[in-house]
């Protein structure tokens, strides 16, 4: 398959880049649950139990996990655009547009984007998978799953096409299994919970089957452990938190074996009034706790060391900072947050005006010289470091085009000459209409003053 946007890699030290990632969004599920730093507490002070997941926590032990991750804003449609886009008070309009998100930089470099999610699937969050089932119910007891297809180049169409495929054939096993066990009940919840870890795993599979070169980002959204903290008590939360234990394994060896990077996380919290109460996460008494606003963020790569961060973060952090664990420069268009430093290379993609030499130096040495016939992305250069980049064009020696660049986390820079000046730029414009200019104004501000004289007479 040839790229949307053509490229050359170019490896100035050698790098291990993760074929894509595998985001895993558990909704509701607090990090105070889970963590074993953290001691989960209900509004009248009491103690909260914690859930018995040692699947979980052995991932955790082999990866990299930040303590201290908040959630801006403790409710599902802002914590998924938060996610995504890296703006902290992002909705579900910040996410539409180009350039607003992680998808939008993996289109850029021929990713494709799947997603299975039971919440959080507003509509422009859909428009940006190539292939997406969602519950439009969000109900565990009745789901009413649905596929939707975005067909961005016709050389993507076969692959989405065959995944959301493979997605109805998913659905049609679904309702079966629930309606074994009676509404309400603990297995429902979990069926409905490890039916979507599931469906990740047998897309995991068809893609390696099927298009073993095709890197791509899948989005799991897992909603009964949400669903559990409102409707079955803490109790029910907790347990409901027990019974992805295993599945979360399957899919984070599933990204092992596939050189993918597991990512997991959550949208927000859950907190309780008190011992066998309903929970909650957005109104004002809940959205102020620890419970609520504490988020997991786990990262399993093959170039991140597995270690614990401390520190203070946000939950917009983690948007740039999977597009670091990837390797890949972008922008996101309304990011405020920082990427957290996992690794110790960087990326720095480099737009060329045509073809010629890209030369790239740092402390007075060639670290980088090619020939380039488009746009190259240099790998494995080191964080921290000035980098001097040439351009010297194939069609005329004498230009030479240069930047200077302090390199702290993977960068896009653009050697190609503006098309046009920016119209409120006075340096680009003709020093006749300077002088214009500076008439007009005189001669405005006389006519200011003759009239003030005026009305005070």
């Amino acid at each position: 398959m040839q790229p949307v946007n053509a490229y050359s890699v170019v490896e100035v030290n050698p790098v291990d880049t993760p074929h894509g990632a595998v985001i895993l969004i558990v909704d509701g599920l607090s990090s105070s649950y889970i963590y074993p730093e953290f001691t989960p507490y209900a509004l009248d002070g009491s103690v909260i139990g914690k859930a018995s997941t040692p699947n979980i926590s052995m991932i955790f032990d082999q990866s990299c996990r930040v303590l201290d991750v908040r959630a801006p804003q403790t409710y599902t449609e802002a914590g998924h655009s938060v996610l995504v886009t890296g703006y902290s008070k992002a909705l579900s309009d910040t996410v539409e547009g180009t350039g607003t998100t992680i998808y939008d930089v993996a289109h850029e470099y021929d990713y494709s984007t799947f997603a299975i999610m039971q919440k959080g699937d507003f509509w422009s969050l859909r428009a940006k998978q190539d292939a997406i089932v969602h519950d439009a119910s969000n109900s565990i007891n009745r789901p009413e799953m649905m596929t939707d297809t975005n067909i961005r180049t016709t050389a993507s169409k076969k692959i989405s096409m065959d995944i959301t495929t493979l997605m109805q054939e998913n659905i049609l096993i679904l309702q079966p299994e629930l309606e074994e066990f009676n509404e309400g009940s603990q297995e429902r919840y979990d069926i409905y919970d490890n039916w979507a870890i599931e469906t990740g795993i047998d897309v995991m599979d068809f893609m390696q089957s099927e298009y073993p070169d095709q890197p791509y980002l899948l989005t799991i959204n897992v909603g009964a452990v949400d669903s559990a903290g409102h409707y079955k008590k803490d109790s029910g939360y907790l347990a409901t938190i027990e019974g992805i234990d295993y599945a979360c394994l399957s899919l984070y060896q599933k990204c092992r074996e596939n050189n993918m990077a597991f990512i997991f996380t959550a949208d927000h919290g859950m907190a309780f009034a008190s011992a066998d109460a309903r929970g909650g996460h957005q109104s004002d008494k809940y959205a102020r706790t620890d419970e609520a606003q504490k988020v997991p963020f786990v990262v399993s790569a093959i170039d991140v060391e597995s270690t614990l961060i401390a520190g203070e973060y946000g939950q917009e952090d983690i948007a740039p900072t999977i597009l670091e664990i990837l390797d890949l420069p972008g922008e996101l268009k309304f990011s405020d947050g920082e990427m957290i430093e996992l690794k110790d290379h960087v990326s720095l993609r480099v737009n060329t005006p045509g073809k010629g030499k890209i030369i790239i130096e740092s402390n007075d040495a060639i670290i980088s010289e090619i020939d380039a016939t488009d746009d190259c992305l240099f790998r494995g250069m080191e964080a921290g470091n000035e980098y001097v980049i040439r351009f010297v064009s194939d069609a005329d020696t004498s230009q030479v085009l240069e930047k200077e660049i302090f390199l702290v986390k993977s960068e896009s820079i653009d050697l190609r000459p503006a098309a046009s000046a920016p119209e409120n730029d006075i340096s680009f414009q003709n020093p006749r209409n300077l002088i214009g200019g500076t008439l007009i104004g005189i001669i405005n501000l006389t006519g200011f003053a003759l009239i003030r004289r005026i009305l005070k007479e």
